[in-house]
């Protein structure tokens, strides 16, 4: 049975006030159209306004289109401040189906305000640095007592390299990375290019989207620090809709559409694929 049919058995059951829209009353010819929110905010290569056209596009962007394709939807896109997206209000006052963005990470802190989340990609974060300076850093604890760039307002971000450092310098007896703080990946980037600092940390995802643009200028060191995951949020109350939209997902990952847009948007498949099959509530990957 198609996702397409398993979608109009789903919608049958539900009110219209639970955020599709009926564009006929004849349900054989129903348009449904699935209410969707992204960050309002600049977060390439997964959700960002193309500077040239002003559209709306992105890994995230496309693979929720093919999904709602898939299931015969047309999507409503609505942008939100990443804040507004955190309180849940969106989903709560039904303004929205979904949470088709980015940049949401699935955590089990966030599912207690009563949303489960569609995991559909991973993001690793890495410290990188100029592709010149790399003969500085074969191993990996030349970056102890270096100036490291990070994001000043991601608590995750600093936390990250505060635990590294202290697992890698400190026991060592070697001396601590020194954080500097940006206001995100694009600051980092020239923070490098200035000399400010010796590297930074950011997701597989901006470092991709700069190498796409900069022709490779950037490099990864070592090994992901940890694997983000990002989910797509929706209400519990809204279980059939999730499962319509993960099988569309699974179908897509099954004919090789999902690795194609990754491969599209320059990001890694080693680390940026879910694997065979998409998840519901997986959360993030930690390292051992």
């Amino acid at each position: 049975m198609s996702s397409k049919i398993n979608l109009r058995r789903v919608l049958s059951g539900l009110p219209l006030a639970a955020g599709f829209v009926i564009g006929t009353v004849h349900a054989e010819d129903v348009n449904k159209v699935i209410n969707a929110a992204h960050i309002s905010t600049y977060y390439p290569p997964l959700e960002f306004k193309d500077p040239k056209s002003g559209e709306l596009v992105g890994f995230a962007i496309d693979l929720f289109e093919a999904m709602a394709k898939r299931v015969g939807a047309k999507v409503n896109w609505s942008g939100s401040s990443f804040a507004e997206l955190t309180s849940f209000a969106p989903l709560k006052t039904g303004r929205v189906d979904i949470y088709a963005s980015g940049a949401m990470t699935d955590t089990p802190e966030r599912r207690e305000n009563g949303v489960s989340f569609l995991d559909f990609v991973y993001e690793p974060y890495f410290f990188f640095t100029l592709k010149a300076n790399a003969e500085q850093f074969k191993s990996l604890d030349a970056l102890c007592g270096k100036r490291v760039a990070t994001t000043r307002s991601s608590t995750m971000t600093t936390g990250l390299v505060n635990k590294w450092s202290e697992e890698t310098c400190a026991k060592a007896g070697k001396p601590a990375v020194v954080q500097v703080g940006a206001t995100g990946s694009a600051e980092e980037e020239l923070m490098l290019k200035q000399g400010r600092v010796d590297a930074a940390v950011a997701g597989v995802g901006p470092i991709a989207h700069a190498n796409q643009l900069e022709g490779n200028t950037y490099i990864t060191l070592g090994k992901p620090l940890n694997k983000n995951m990002y989910g797509m949020a929706f209400p519990n109350e809204k279980k059939e809709l999730g499962e319509a939209l993960k099988k569309a997902l699974d179908e897509l990952i099954a004919d090789g559409t999902y690795v194609k847009l990754l491969q599209k948007w320059g990001l890694p498949v080693d680390d940026s694929s879910i694997g065979p099959t998409s998840s519901i509530n997986a959360g993030p990957i930690l390292p051992k």
